[in-house]
């Protein structure tokens, strides 16, 4: 399929906080990717068809391999979900969603620029078993088209551990 060029980009921050409030980790604003199945969400809203906007953000675990070998880039074109998914995700309900206008403030007034902002407090993830924490290497936002799952936007990122005490808050910006 002939690709059509784009601006629609997205951006991501991480930060860890530690039990006591303290900052713990701050990686930056970095690039995640959007994804072929934003651009059928877009193109199915555009055709009526049954959608709804953003309905969850998922964590996963990625693929301990990634911590030696690199982390590999997620294709636009094939990447449909996580490789190891954290069950429950956190729903639409859960994230802060607001828009930004031209130098990123928020506005009441519509725009093409979102951020969504996600919380992951103490105790989410649960430590996987015989550890003390829970490697994050992935997030996804998905939404629904037609009854079905669709992931729209990801990235795939170094390890990041976060204990049962700590809090991650994950801030996501995509401009359309």
């Amino acid at each position: 399929m002939e690709r059509v060029a784009s601006t629609i980009k997205g951006l991501y921050r991480d930060r860890l906080y530690g039990a006591d409030g303290r900052l713990l980790q701050d990686r930056g604003w970095q690039h995640n990717t959007i994804l072929d199945g934003c651009r059928m969400l877009l193109a199915g809203f555009m055709m009526n068809e049954t959608a709804s906007g953003i309905a969850l953000l998922a964590v996963g675990q990625g693929h301990p391999s990634w911590d030696v070998d690199g982390v590999p880039a997620a294709s636009p074109s094939a990447t449909t979900g996580l490789l190891n998914r954290f069950n429950p995700p956190i729903p639409f309900t859960d994230l802060d969603v607001v828009y930004l206008d031209g130098i990123d403030q928020v506005v009441a007034e519509r725009s093409m620029r979102l951020q969504i902002t996600a919380t992951l407090a103490p105790g989410y993830p649960a430590p996987v078993m015989s550890a003390t924490s829970y490697p994050l290497r992935e997030f996804g936002l998905f939404a629904n088209l037609n009854g079905q799952e669709v992931m729209i936007n990801t990235i795939r990122h170094p390890v990041l551990h976060k204990d049962e005490a700590s809090t991650l808050i994950r801030v996501i910006r995509l401009y359309f």
